[in-house]
């Protein structure tokens, strides 16, 4: 399934016009957000430390709820396309700010067939594995 993978970390920020303007177009295409269970692990670590934790519940809960009635598509990330991502940061060792994380989403969104990336993080261009950065 073609679409975005969406590293929630843009989205917990401030979003940029360029970015709203992509979001917006993406709507229009009906293109879902996905993301994996890894991902949103890394996001709940971020929000409760950069917001109080009414709003970080929030947010959180909110993101949840659209996984939940398919607005966004949350993938597990199952024990394969774990072993894939640690294969990945052993190929790519001379590059240790690409987080595991990243290779987690690569392997994941490989699988789906996801190649457009809705972040603002050069990790996905400097593996050379074929992803397009938005905006």
């Amino acid at each position: 399934m073609p679409g975005p993978g969406w590293h929630w970390r843009t989205a917990a920020t401030s979003i940029t016009a360029r970015a709203e303007k992509q979001h917006r177009k993406l709507l229009r295409k009906r293109r879902p957000y996905v993301t994996s269970d890894f991902v949103l692990a890394e996001l709940i670590d971020y929000v409760y430390d950069a917001a109080p934790a009414a709003q970080a519940q929030a947010l959180i809960t909110g993101l949840l709820t659209k996984a939940d009635s398919g607005l966004i598509r949350l993938v597990h990330v199952l024990p394969d396309q774990f072993r894939r991502a640690w294969l990945l940061r052993q190929k790519y060792h001379d590059k240790p700010d690409v987080s595991f994380v990243d290779f987690t989403s690569m392997v994941v969104m490989q699988d789906v067939g996801i190649t457009d990336v809705f972040t603002g993080d050069a990790h996905f261009q400097q593996v050379g594995l074929g992803f397009r950065l938005l905006p």
